[in-house]
């Protein structure tokens, strides 16, 4: 009879010991299960949230480092500009998908009037008499426009800028569709803004000292899409959303030539560029970077959309940090104790294995029957295991996230590319399921954990004299 049949009647024969062991096998198994089920989800989570905040990038200030300097170190500190020339060399690199450089000014209008959540609330009773300058032109450089490219806003009218009108600063704009609606534009209508310079008395009280007309022809509408406002309180998210209704897309040249106006002879003034850099890949985030920083000039940073994971992600990272300890040590305590009950079981079987190797068989045969009788307990085991560890570790992971997420206060964290995720979405998108790969890595890590758990019965059996057995 050769072992694996020897070994499928010892388990039959000895249903009491066999039980034992697979309710050993099965409570571990849900541990096990449960651990990698809960690893597994908290990956996929980070993949999904990271795909959604993208792959945009951006060079800024170390605001850390700057925190962490003396008094003295900052009054002598000279914060240098990033110029055209670095941010297009940086653009031209091969993990760059596309890229764009912004610069900003904000203007008055008597012409138009600015977009305002709470004024329609208020029905025209409030004032807006001292709030100075309500629109932000934003310069770009790339015509394509970079927000509506990523999905961040939607062109519903018009269109997009030529590579003629971003080169020559042509006087035309791309403005939100609640700002058009409001004011009644459309695309071809032709608006004013004023470019005012101000002188301030020791009262406080201002005076233009200068102005000028800066005319706009509207060729394009379009509406943001990174405002959440399906929450309890949309006024929190009133100011982002008015941020957003009241910028105005114009080229990088105009926006230039309205800052030069207002500073005037300022002889050590500069254009403040903020770069975005779309990455082909997330991939390509640690090799960008990798080849960035040496090009930065102090105090620069590589900052990736994909940093805020880990503001808005705390429950589920500490469920990940948790579950990858109890995996560790549902491991090591499986080893140990399936190792010291089967060591158990054979020394109650020490006669059996004495004629075994007596009658000639060889101490592989008689380990590999041994083996055979552990797997199929604990394939057995796993099985049961796979689907209670399964439903386990989404009753935990729930509880787990309710208790984290009730501890602190919902927050809204915006990068740099313009991309808002909550908490909320994070807690969403995590979702436990049986999956092929769930399946296949928790009988890969049980079958594994069993074999190193029989390392102990095995030295046992290598080490048995039948001679002395058998007298």
């Amino acid at each position: 009879m050769n072992f694996f049949k020897r070994g499928l009647l010892s388990i039959t024969r000895r249903k009491g010991k066999s039980l034992i062991l697979l309710a050993v096998l099965f409570i571990l198994g849900n541990v096990i299960a449960g651990a990698i089920s809960i690893s597994q989800a908290t990956a996929n989570v980070e993949e999904s949230i990271k795909e959604r905040l993208g792959t945009g990038a951006t060079l800024e200030l170390d605001y850390e480092a700057l925190d962490s300097m003396e008094e003295s170190e900052m009054m002598n500190l000279e914060i240098p500009n990033l110029g055209e020339d670095l941010i297009n060399q940086i653009g031209e690199l091969p993990y760059v998908k596309y890229y764009d450089y912004n610069t900003t000014a904000f203007l008055a209008s008597e012409e138009i009037e600015s977009y305002n959540p709470m004024m329609e609330e208020a029905e025209g009773e409030v004032e807006m008499e001292g709030m100075g300058p309500q629109f932000q032109l934003k310069g770009v450089n790339y015509a394509p426009l970079l927000d509506i490219e990523e999905g961040k806003s939607e062109l519903v009218d018009g269109r997009v800028f030529t590579d003629e009108e971003i080169e020559n600063g042509t006087p035309v704009a791309i403005i939100s569709k609640k700002l058009a609606d409001l004011n009644n534009l459309q695309v071809g209508d032709t608006f004013s803004l004023s470019n005012e310079i101000y002188e301030y008395s020791e009262s406080g009280e201002e005076e233009v000292l200068d102005s000028r007309d800066v005319p706009l022809e509207v060729i394009g509408i379009f509406e943001p899409k990174t405002v959440n406002s399906d929450t309890e309180n949309p006024e929190e998210f009133d100011y982002m959303d008015m941020d957003f209704q009241n910028t105005i897309y114009v080229a990088n040249e105009l926006v230039s030539q309205e800052m030069e106006f207002s500073v005037g002879d300022m002889p050590e003034y500069e254009d403040y560029y903020v770069p975005f850099f779309v990455l082909n890949e997330p991939e390509d985030a640690e090799a960008f970077e990798e080849e960035v920083s040496p090009l930065l000039p102090d105090l620069f940073i590589v900052r990736h959309a994909s940093d805020s994971y880990d503001s808005i992600a705390s429950p589920i990272e500490s469920m990940s940090n948790l579950s990858k300890y109890v995996l560790i040590a549902s491991v090591i305590t499986t080893i140990l104790i399936i190792g010291l009950v089967v060591l158990l079981f054979l020394r109650d079987r020490k006669r059996e294995l004495g004629i075994y190797l007596s009658l000639g068989e060889s101490r592989m045969r008689v380990v590999g029957q041994i083996i055979t009788e552990v797997l199929i307990i604990s394939i057995i085991g796993m099985t049961l295991s796979l689907f209670t560890g399964n439903l386990l570790a989404q009753t935990v992971s729930d509880s787990l996230i309710d208790n984290d997420n009730n501890q602190s206060e919902e927050e809204i964290y915006y990068t740099e590319m313009q991309t808002d995720l909550t908490t909320e979405d994070v807690i969403d998108a995590y979702e436990v399921n049986l999956t092929g790969d769930f399946i296949l890595l928790f009988y890969a890590v049980g079958i594994i954990t069993i074999l190193l758990s029989t390392v102990i019965p095995l030295i046992y059996i290598i080490r048995l004299n039948p001679k002395k057995i058998m007298m």
